[in-house]
């Protein structure tokens, strides 16, 4: 009878503990989650505002140049404090990307991870299999956004020298070429922005399931 009931409490024993695991790893999952979405709202809300910042920036500048009789120092000053404004937000941006990245990671293990826990062969393979191909999907829309985050460094580039082409420009005097490349910037930027936009709808989908 003793060896019965310890058995009994040996196996109870055992249960609370497998369903603690499974509780821990359930958390553990769903906390990785949260965290992903935050990394996404946070990179969301600084593309918007640097979206906004850039194209504006750009723009106000062309349509500065084109007045009758630009001030160009005053431009040129005017546009370096908004670039600098830029700079910041786009470095607060790779700095959303790259958590993302990890938190991905992490996302990915915790989900495999709770797949692996499934008792039923079947029905864990499947799990495991829809996981990899969500992974699969995921890795190739990040490394979109990458491409298009590099892009967006091309054009912030091209902004720096910009500025000192605008700077020499108040000598010169010389305003058509300038007003072309701001043109030719602002499309690029919100041709990219927009890339990134369809990034942070991906990141959506995942973290909602």
């Amino acid at each position: 009878m003793t060896k019965h009931i310890n058995l009994l409490f040996v196996c109870l024993i055992g249960l609370m503990i497998f369903s603690s695991c499974r509780t821990r790893t359930t958390r553990s999952a769903l906390k990785h989650g949260e965290i992903l979405k935050t990394n996404l709202d946070s990179f969301d809300k600084n593309r918007l505002k640097l979206s906004t910042n850039l194209v504006e920036s750009l723009e106000e500048a062309g349509e500065s140049l084109m007045t009758e009789n630009p001030d160009i120092p005053q431009v040129s000053k005017d546009f370096e404090k908004e670039w600098r404004s830029i700079m910041n937000r786009y470095d607060k941006l790779k700095g959303d990307f790259n958590s993302i990245g990890e938190s991905s990671t992490g996302y990915f293990e915790e989900l495999n991870s709770l797949s692996s826990a499934i008792n039923n062969d079947d029905l864990r393979n499947q799990e495991l299999a829809k996981n990899k191909e969500l992974e699969v999907k995921w890795k190739a829309t990040f490394q979109e956004a990458d491409k298009a985050i590099n892009k967006v460094t091309t054009v912030l580039e091209n902004g720096n020298d910009f500025h000192m082409v605008l700077v020499a420009s108040s000598i010169r005097q010389k305003l058509e070429q300038n007003v072309a490349d701001l043109k030719n910037m602002s499309e690029q930027a919100k041709l990219l922005l927009s890339d990134l936009e369809v990034f942070s709808e991906a990141g959506r989908k995942l973290v909602q399931g």
